[in-house]
């Protein structure tokens, strides 16, 4: 076995080892991976043989839009099932993570390429979805998933058929910097009469202890801006007239309170 196929081994193990322990998102992040490394770090010790020997960092390399899903909290979920799974395949020296982006892929008129990118730049929305291949797109906007797009269209169509004194706006997957000192974004904000209302899209995934912790905190954080999120759950979206009924009533409540 190569050091290739030793490292996407120890990387399959952890992941699968997370993804026992509960740790869904965690796991479901390491799928994601382009590569696993290990690279000295500079600091040395001596072992109990006297051999001089350099500490090692396990290096996550990924996508450059994915480096910031690796949350603090997500890294120090990581970080000790990764260096004891390599340390038990033989990478004694390792004692530390680290994320880093992928090098990009170079073309050789990659000058005029980062010409057009640059001046196509999108602006705060869906800045991640943009770069990522395969997100559904309507009306220039990008959306997250096959269900987000869903709603999407649902709330397009109760934006057609309402009146005009109660309209209302859709922004899907902005990006907004809330006081907790995280740039978020939510699957989608609708505004009218002078309000807000949050919708998120929740897979199954969204269940595990940890990321249900993660969506109460970010909850309240909206909910010190006085704005309110609804969580819908994937399974409420498959009728399409359950979906359009249950957002009607949320803009109701939310939007035009009584």
């Amino acid at each position: 076995m190569d050091a290739d196929e030793e490292a996407e081994l120890i990387l399959a193990q952890t992941a699968i080892l997370l993804d026992r322990q509960g740790d869904r998102e965690a796991a479901q992040l390491l799928a994601d991976v382009t590569y696993l490394d290990f690279e000295n770090t500079g600091d040395s010790y001596h072992s109990s043989g006297g051999i001089h020997t350099y500490l090692m960092a396990a290096v996550l390399y990924v996508d450059d839009h994915q480096v910031s899903a690796f949350t603090s909290e997500i890294r120090e979920s990581i970080a000790p099932v990764l260096i004891d799974v390599a340390l038990r395949n033989g990478y004694t020296a390792t004692d530390r993570m680290d994320v880093k982006p992928v090098l990009p892929t170079i073309t050789k008129d990659w000058r005029g390429d980062l010409r057009e990118r640059v001046q196509e730049r999108p602006t705060n929305q869906a800045r991640r979805e943009r770069l990522a291949p395969n997100h559904p797109v309507e009306d220039g906007l990008a959306l997250g998933s096959r269900q987000e797009h869903q709603v999407y269209r649902a709330l397009k169509h109760i934006q057609a058929t309402t009146p005009p004194d109660r309209t209302i706006a859709i922004a899907p997957l902005p990006g907004v910097r809330l006081q907790a000192g995280h740039t978020w974004t939510p699957d989608i904000v609708v505004l009218g009469n002078g309000r807000a209302v949050v919708f998120e899209v929740d897979g199954p995934h969204h269940r595990d202890r940890r990321r249900y912790a993660d969506d109460r905190n970010r909850d309240l954080q909206w909910q010190r801006c006085g704005i309110q999120v609804v969580r819908l759950p994937v399974e409420d979206l498959r009728q399409e007239e359950h979906l359009t009924n249950r957002l009607k009533e949320e803009l109701s409540r939310h939007l035009w309170p009584r």
